[in-house]
């Protein structure tokens, strides 16, 4: 990141959407990064996981997470299935805690999951692990993806349908 000064930052912002982003360092000394390399940088130090769906994968179920025993995992997720359709953002809570606890919480904030031609989502709680899958998009690689919030999980992210005694949430 390069140092920066306030009269160089405003002459940045152009249109008013900034080009670039102003902060300090660990110093005290102003600092400025475009969006992308915060960004990075952030997803880099840990800060912020975020997960996309597979390229190619067209509209398809996939299993995109895996909670094993003694692990929790908050998320937020961005699923479009095709441009002409609402897309949802899903809120997600999985917990599996000692294969005693097992809490599974979604929450849609935005969209219409489960219906025709929509994003849906399903989880099953198989054995000592709890697998989420979800619907991919048609649209592109960056289309949907997963931003984890808090916790950890892993994220398979292979094309697989879920089993028919898997639950889809009610919302």
């Amino acid at each position: 990141m390069e140092k920066i000064s306030d009269k160089e930052y405003q002459a940045s912002l152009g249109n008013g959407i900034p080009s670039k982003i102003q902060a300090v360092d660990a110093d005290n000394n102003p600092i400025v990064s475009t969006p992308a390399n915060l960004l990075s940088t952030l997803e880099s130090a840990g800060g912020i996981k975020r997960i996309f769906f597979p390229v190619d994968s067209g509209a398809t179920w996939i299993r995109i997470m895996e909670v094993k025993s003694n692990m929790t995992c908050s998320f937020m997720m961005n699923m479009i299935c095709y441009a002409n359709q609402d897309a949802s953002i899903i809120v997600g809570y999985v917990v599996n805690y000692d294969n005693k606890v097992q809490i599974c919480n979604f929450k849609q904030l935005i969209g219409k999951a489960g219906e025709v031609y929509n994003p849906n989502l399903k989880y099953k709680k198989d054995g000592n692990t709890i697998i989420v899958w979800a619907k991919s998009s048609a649209i592109n690689n960056k289309a949907s993806c997963i931003n984890l919030l808090h916790g950890n999980a892993s994220f398979p992210m292979i094309i697989e349908t879920p089993p028919e005694d898997a639950i889809q949430p009610t919302w």
